[in-house]
Protein backbone atom coordinates (compact mmCIF):
# COMPACT_ATOMS: atom_id res chain seq x y z
CA UNK A 1 0.00 0.00 0.00
CA UNK A 2 2.71 2.47 0.99
CA UNK A 3 5.26 2.60 -1.85
CA UNK A 4 7.76 4.41 0.37
CA UNK A 5 8.26 1.58 2.87
CA UNK A 6 11.54 -0.25 2.57
CA UNK A 7 13.09 -3.03 4.60
CA UNK A 8 16.47 -2.57 6.32
CA UNK A 9 18.34 -4.46 3.62
CA UNK A 10 17.05 -2.26 0.82
CA UNK A 11 17.78 0.96 2.67
CA UNK A 12 21.34 -0.10 3.50
CA UNK A 13 21.90 -1.29 -0.04
CA UNK A 14 20.91 2.18 -1.20
CA UNK A 15 23.42 3.74 1.15
CA UNK A 16 26.19 1.72 -0.49
CA UNK A 17 25.09 2.14 -4.11
CA UNK A 18 27.52 3.57 -6.56
CA UNK A 19 30.80 2.41 -5.07
CA UNK A 20 31.52 -0.10 -7.82
CA UNK A 21 31.38 2.57 -10.54
CA UNK A 22 34.45 4.45 -9.33
CA UNK A 23 37.24 5.27 -11.74
CA UNK A 24 40.48 4.78 -9.86
CA UNK A 25 43.33 7.29 -10.20
CA UNK A 26 46.47 6.29 -12.01
CA UNK A 27 49.88 6.41 -10.43
CA UNK A 28 53.13 6.34 -12.34
CA UNK A 29 55.04 4.32 -9.76
CA UNK A 30 54.66 0.57 -9.38
CA UNK A 31 55.69 -1.44 -6.31
CA UNK A 32 57.24 1.67 -4.70
CA UNK A 33 55.34 0.85 -1.48
CA UNK A 34 56.10 -2.87 -1.52
CA UNK A 35 56.28 -4.43 1.94
CA UNK A 36 54.85 -1.41 3.77
CA UNK A 37 51.81 -1.68 6.05
CA UNK A 38 49.60 1.35 6.70
CA UNK A 39 47.06 1.36 9.53
CA UNK A 40 44.35 3.94 8.93
CA UNK A 41 41.83 4.88 11.62
CA UNK A 42 38.43 5.56 10.06
CA UNK A 43 34.72 4.93 10.32
CA UNK A 44 33.21 1.57 9.45
CA UNK A 45 30.43 0.46 7.14
CA UNK A 46 29.98 1.96 3.70
CA UNK A 47 32.49 4.76 4.45
CA UNK A 48 35.32 2.30 4.97
CA UNK A 49 34.21 0.24 1.96
CA UNK A 50 34.24 3.30 -0.29
CA UNK A 51 37.70 4.35 0.89
CA UNK A 52 39.03 0.89 0.18
CA UNK A 53 37.42 0.71 -3.25
CA UNK A 54 38.43 4.18 -4.39
CA UNK A 55 41.80 4.60 -2.66
CA UNK A 56 42.98 1.29 -1.25
CA UNK A 57 42.84 -0.65 -4.51
CA UNK A 58 45.23 1.72 -6.31
CA UNK A 59 47.69 1.71 -3.40
CA UNK A 60 47.68 -2.08 -3.16
CA UNK A 61 48.74 -2.07 -6.80
CA UNK A 62 51.83 -0.20 -5.59
CA UNK A 63 52.52 -2.88 -2.99
CA UNK A 64 51.01 -1.18 0.08
CA UNK A 65 49.09 -3.25 2.62
CA UNK A 66 46.30 -1.28 4.28
CA UNK A 67 44.70 -2.19 7.59
CA UNK A 68 41.64 -0.19 8.65
CA UNK A 69 41.22 0.44 12.37
CA UNK A 70 37.49 1.05 12.66
CA UNK A 71 35.74 3.36 15.08
CA UNK A 72 34.72 6.99 15.36
CA UNK A 73 37.41 9.59 16.00
CA UNK A 74 36.83 9.49 19.76
CA UNK A 75 37.27 5.70 19.81
CA UNK A 76 40.52 5.87 17.87
CA UNK A 77 41.81 8.71 20.04
CA UNK A 78 41.15 6.52 23.10
CA UNK A 79 43.20 3.74 21.48
CA UNK A 80 46.13 6.12 21.12
CA UNK A 81 45.88 7.18 24.75
CA UNK A 82 45.68 3.57 25.94
CA UNK A 83 48.78 2.65 23.90
CA UNK A 84 50.93 5.56 25.05
CA UNK A 85 54.47 4.37 25.67
CA UNK A 86 53.96 1.32 23.48
CA UNK A 87 53.79 0.68 19.73
CA UNK A 88 51.36 2.92 17.87
CA UNK A 89 48.06 1.21 16.96
CA UNK A 90 47.63 3.64 14.01
CA UNK A 91 49.77 5.41 11.44
CA UNK A 92 47.15 7.93 10.36
CA UNK A 93 43.50 8.63 11.08
CA UNK A 94 40.44 10.49 9.96
CA UNK A 95 38.90 12.80 12.52
CA UNK A 96 36.43 15.59 13.13
CA UNK A 97 37.39 19.10 14.35
CA UNK A 98 36.52 18.64 18.02
CA UNK A 99 39.07 15.81 18.33
CA UNK A 100 42.03 17.77 16.89
CA UNK A 101 42.66 19.83 20.06
CA UNK A 102 42.90 16.59 22.06
CA UNK A 103 45.35 15.06 19.59
CA UNK A 104 47.41 18.25 19.56
CA UNK A 105 47.53 18.59 23.34
CA UNK A 106 48.58 14.95 23.62
CA UNK A 107 51.27 15.45 20.94
CA UNK A 108 49.83 12.59 18.91
CA UNK A 109 49.89 14.33 15.52
CA UNK A 110 52.84 15.23 13.32
CA UNK A 111 53.22 17.97 10.74
CA UNK A 112 52.32 17.02 7.18
CA UNK A 113 54.81 17.90 4.44
CA UNK A 114 52.45 19.09 1.72
CA UNK A 115 55.32 19.09 -0.80
CA UNK A 116 54.96 15.30 -0.67
CA UNK A 117 51.18 15.51 -1.27
CA UNK A 118 50.89 17.09 -4.75
CA UNK A 119 47.10 16.94 -4.90
CA UNK A 120 46.88 19.16 -1.80
CA UNK A 121 47.95 22.14 -3.90
CA UNK A 122 44.44 22.44 -5.35
CA UNK A 123 42.76 22.66 -1.93
CA UNK A 124 41.46 25.96 -0.55
CA UNK A 125 43.35 27.54 2.33
CA UNK A 126 40.60 26.68 4.82
CA UNK A 127 41.24 22.95 4.22
CA UNK A 128 44.96 22.98 5.09
CA UNK A 129 46.57 23.15 8.51
CA UNK A 130 50.01 22.19 9.80
CA UNK A 131 48.97 18.81 11.18
CA UNK A 132 45.76 17.92 9.31
CA UNK A 133 44.33 18.27 5.81
CA UNK A 134 40.63 18.51 5.01
CA UNK A 135 39.38 15.85 2.62
CA UNK A 136 35.59 16.23 2.47
CA UNK A 137 32.96 18.05 4.51
CA UNK A 138 29.65 17.01 6.00
CA UNK A 139 26.82 19.54 5.92
CA UNK A 140 24.28 19.42 8.72
CA UNK A 141 20.65 20.49 8.66
CA UNK A 142 17.26 18.80 8.55
CA UNK A 143 16.44 15.72 6.49
CA UNK A 144 12.69 15.30 6.03
CA UNK A 145 10.23 13.16 4.09
CA UNK A 146 8.69 15.72 1.74
CA UNK A 147 5.86 13.37 0.74
CA UNK A 148 4.83 12.72 4.34
CA UNK A 149 4.94 16.44 5.11
CA UNK A 150 2.72 17.20 2.12
CA UNK A 151 0.22 14.50 3.04
CA UNK A 152 0.05 15.78 6.62
CA UNK A 153 -0.34 19.40 5.54
CA UNK A 154 2.99 20.44 7.05
CA UNK A 155 5.04 23.15 5.34
CA UNK A 156 8.67 22.47 4.52
CA UNK A 157 10.77 23.44 7.57
CA UNK A 158 12.61 26.74 7.52
CA UNK A 159 14.11 26.35 11.00
CA UNK A 160 14.85 23.35 13.18
CA UNK A 161 12.25 24.54 15.68
CA UNK A 162 9.60 24.03 12.97
CA UNK A 163 9.84 20.34 13.85
CA UNK A 164 7.76 21.14 16.94
CA UNK A 165 4.66 21.16 14.69
CA UNK A 166 2.00 19.01 16.47
CA UNK A 167 1.30 17.21 13.19
CA UNK A 168 4.80 15.74 13.45
CA UNK A 169 4.29 14.38 16.96
CA UNK A 170 6.00 11.00 17.34
CA UNK A 171 7.72 11.30 13.94
CA UNK A 172 10.79 13.40 14.76
CA UNK A 173 14.23 12.13 15.78
CA UNK A 174 17.04 14.22 17.27
CA UNK A 175 20.77 13.39 17.36
CA UNK A 176 22.04 12.24 20.73
CA UNK A 177 25.13 13.88 22.21
CA UNK A 178 27.29 11.00 20.93
CA UNK A 179 26.34 11.65 17.29
CA UNK A 180 28.32 14.03 15.08
CA UNK A 181 25.24 15.98 13.98
CA UNK A 182 24.24 16.71 17.58
CA UNK A 183 25.99 19.96 18.34
CA UNK A 184 25.27 21.53 14.94
CA UNK A 185 21.55 21.06 15.64
CA UNK A 186 21.92 22.37 19.18
CA UNK A 187 23.86 25.42 17.96
CA UNK A 188 21.19 26.23 15.36
CA UNK A 189 18.49 26.15 18.04
CA UNK A 190 20.66 28.26 20.35
CA UNK A 191 20.92 30.90 17.59
CA UNK A 192 17.13 30.76 17.16
CA UNK A 193 16.78 31.47 20.88
CA UNK A 194 19.04 34.52 20.69
CA UNK A 195 22.31 32.85 21.66
CA UNK A 196 25.07 31.07 19.80
CA UNK A 197 27.23 27.96 20.10
CA UNK A 198 28.67 29.20 23.41
CA UNK A 199 25.19 29.13 25.00
CA UNK A 200 23.85 25.68 24.05
CA UNK A 201 21.56 25.65 27.11
CA UNK A 202 19.33 28.12 25.24
CA UNK A 203 18.44 25.27 22.88
CA UNK A 204 17.01 23.04 25.61
CA UNK A 205 13.50 24.60 25.77
CA UNK A 206 13.17 24.28 21.99
CA UNK A 207 14.32 20.65 22.02
CA UNK A 208 11.77 19.89 24.72
CA UNK A 209 9.11 21.66 22.66
CA UNK A 210 9.94 19.45 19.66
CA UNK A 211 9.49 16.38 21.89
CA UNK A 212 11.62 14.01 19.79
CA UNK A 213 10.30 10.47 19.74
CA UNK A 214 13.88 9.21 19.37
CA UNK A 215 17.32 10.43 20.34
CA UNK A 216 19.43 8.56 17.82
CA UNK A 217 23.12 7.70 17.93
CA UNK A 218 23.29 5.43 14.88
CA UNK A 219 22.85 6.77 11.35
CA UNK A 220 22.21 3.33 9.79
CA UNK A 221 19.45 2.75 12.35
CA UNK A 222 17.92 6.16 11.61
CA UNK A 223 18.07 5.42 7.87
CA UNK A 224 16.06 2.25 8.48
CA UNK A 225 13.48 4.19 10.49
CA UNK A 226 13.14 6.74 7.67
CA UNK A 227 12.72 3.89 5.21
CA UNK A 228 9.97 2.26 7.29
CA UNK A 229 8.09 5.55 7.70
CA UNK A 230 8.57 5.55 11.47
CA UNK A 231 10.60 8.80 11.31
CA UNK A 232 9.67 11.69 9.03
CA UNK A 233 12.27 14.29 9.99
CA UNK A 234 15.53 14.70 11.89
CA UNK A 235 18.46 17.08 12.21
CA UNK A 236 21.05 15.03 10.34
CA UNK A 237 23.66 15.16 7.61
CA UNK A 238 22.92 16.15 4.01
CA UNK A 239 24.78 13.08 2.82
CA UNK A 240 22.06 10.83 4.14
CA UNK A 241 19.45 12.81 2.22
CA UNK A 242 21.45 12.05 -0.93
CA UNK A 243 21.79 8.37 -0.08
CA UNK A 244 18.16 7.90 0.95
CA UNK A 245 16.97 9.55 -2.26
CA UNK A 246 18.75 6.75 -4.12
CA UNK A 247 16.48 4.23 -2.43
CA UNK A 248 13.42 6.03 -3.83
CA UNK A 249 12.53 7.73 -0.56
CA UNK A 250 11.15 11.25 -1.24
CA UNK A 251 13.39 13.11 1.17
CA UNK A 252 14.52 16.73 1.03
CA UNK A 253 17.04 18.78 2.98
CA UNK A 254 16.98 22.15 4.76
CA UNK A 255 20.08 24.19 5.58
CA UNK A 256 19.38 26.15 8.80
CA UNK A 257 20.64 29.63 9.59
CA UNK A 258 23.23 30.48 12.21
CA UNK A 259 22.92 34.23 12.53
CA UNK A 260 24.15 35.60 9.18
CA UNK A 261 25.53 32.18 8.20
CA UNK A 262 23.59 29.60 6.19
CA UNK A 263 24.20 25.91 6.62
CA UNK A 264 26.65 24.10 8.88
CA UNK A 265 29.85 22.52 7.64
CA UNK A 266 32.13 20.06 9.40
CA UNK A 267 35.35 19.21 7.60
CA UNK A 268 36.64 15.65 7.81
CA UNK A 269 40.35 15.86 8.53
CA UNK A 270 43.19 13.44 7.84
CA UNK A 271 46.18 13.38 10.19
CA UNK A 272 49.55 11.68 10.30
CA UNK A 273 50.40 10.37 13.74
CA UNK A 274 53.65 11.24 15.46
CA UNK A 275 56.01 8.27 15.58
CA UNK A 276 54.60 6.44 12.58
CA UNK A 277 57.11 4.26 10.77
CA UNK A 278 55.20 4.60 7.49
CA UNK A 279 55.06 8.28 6.61
CA UNK A 280 55.42 7.40 2.92
CA UNK A 281 52.31 5.22 3.00
CA UNK A 282 50.33 7.81 4.95
CA UNK A 283 51.30 10.53 2.46
CA UNK A 284 50.39 8.28 -0.48
CA UNK A 285 46.98 7.54 1.04
CA UNK A 286 46.25 11.25 1.53
CA UNK A 287 47.43 12.15 -1.96
CA UNK A 288 45.20 9.46 -3.47
CA UNK A 289 42.28 10.73 -1.36
CA UNK A 290 42.74 14.24 -2.79
CA UNK A 291 42.94 13.19 -6.45
CA UNK A 292 40.20 15.11 -8.34
CA UNK A 293 38.40 12.01 -9.66
CA UNK A 294 38.44 10.33 -6.25
CA UNK A 295 37.23 13.55 -4.60
CA UNK A 296 34.30 13.67 -7.02
CA UNK A 297 33.33 10.00 -6.88
CA UNK A 298 33.72 9.62 -3.12
CA UNK A 299 31.71 12.76 -2.36
CA UNK A 300 29.04 11.83 -4.89
CA UNK A 301 28.68 8.45 -3.18
CA UNK A 302 28.81 9.74 0.40
CA UNK A 303 26.87 12.96 -0.13
CA UNK A 304 29.76 14.99 1.23
CA UNK A 305 31.47 18.10 -0.13
CA UNK A 306 34.90 17.59 -1.73
CA UNK A 307 37.59 20.07 -0.83
CA UNK A 308 38.88 20.01 -4.41
CA UNK A 309 37.10 22.85 -6.23
CA UNK A 310 37.09 21.09 -9.62
CA UNK A 311 35.31 18.11 -8.04
CA UNK A 312 32.77 20.46 -6.42
CA UNK A 313 32.00 22.10 -9.75
CA UNK A 314 31.39 18.67 -11.30
CA UNK A 315 28.97 17.89 -8.47
CA UNK A 316 27.01 21.06 -9.24
CA UNK A 317 25.95 19.35 -12.46
CA UNK A 318 24.90 16.14 -10.72
CA UNK A 319 21.10 15.90 -10.29
CA UNK A 320 21.39 13.73 -7.14
CA UNK A 321 23.26 16.31 -5.09
CA UNK A 322 22.93 19.76 -6.65
CA UNK A 323 19.69 20.52 -4.81
CA UNK A 324 21.03 19.23 -1.50
CA UNK A 325 24.61 20.44 -1.01
CA UNK A 326 26.18 23.88 -0.78
CA UNK A 327 29.10 23.69 -3.20
CA UNK A 328 30.46 27.08 -4.29
CA UNK A 329 33.38 28.79 -2.58
CA UNK A 330 31.06 31.62 -1.50
CA UNK A 331 28.58 29.18 0.03
CA UNK A 332 31.28 27.30 1.89
CA UNK A 333 32.84 30.50 3.23
CA UNK A 334 29.41 31.57 4.49
CA UNK A 335 28.67 28.21 6.14
CA UNK A 336 28.80 27.97 9.93
CA UNK A 337 31.53 25.92 11.57
CA UNK A 338 31.60 25.26 15.29
CA UNK A 339 34.59 26.76 17.08
CA UNK A 340 35.03 24.05 19.68
CA UNK A 341 37.68 26.10 21.46
CA UNK A 342 34.80 28.32 22.63
CA UNK A 343 32.56 25.47 23.77
CA UNK A 344 32.69 23.71 27.13
CA UNK A 345 31.68 20.29 25.83
CA UNK A 346 32.18 18.58 29.19
CA UNK A 347 29.68 20.92 30.79
CA UNK A 348 27.27 20.54 27.87
CA UNK A 349 27.35 16.75 27.98
CA UNK A 350 26.63 16.93 31.70
CA UNK A 351 23.68 19.28 31.09
CA UNK A 352 22.38 16.98 28.37
CA UNK A 353 22.59 13.93 30.62
CA UNK A 354 20.77 15.68 33.47
CA UNK A 355 18.12 17.60 31.55
CA UNK A 356 17.38 15.48 28.49
CA UNK A 357 18.53 11.89 28.82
Amino acid sequence: MNSYRFDRRRVLQGLSAGVAAVALPRFASANDLQGKVLRVGTWGGSWRDALDKMIGASLRARGLTIEYVLGNASNNFAKLVAARGRALPLDSMELVPDILPLLTQGKFVDKINLDRVPNAKALPAFAKWDTVVGTTAHQAGVVYNAKKFEEAGVAAPQRISDLANPKLAGRVAFPDVAHGAHFKAVAALAFEAGGDETTPEKALPLIKKIKPALYYSSSPDLATRFGSGEVWAAPWYAGFAVRLKRTGLPVAFMHPSYGSKRGAMEITQYSMLAGTKNREGAEAFLDAYLAPDVQFEFSKFAGTVPMNEAARMRLKEDPEVRDVLLLTDAELKNAFTVDYAKVDMVRWRDNWARQVQ
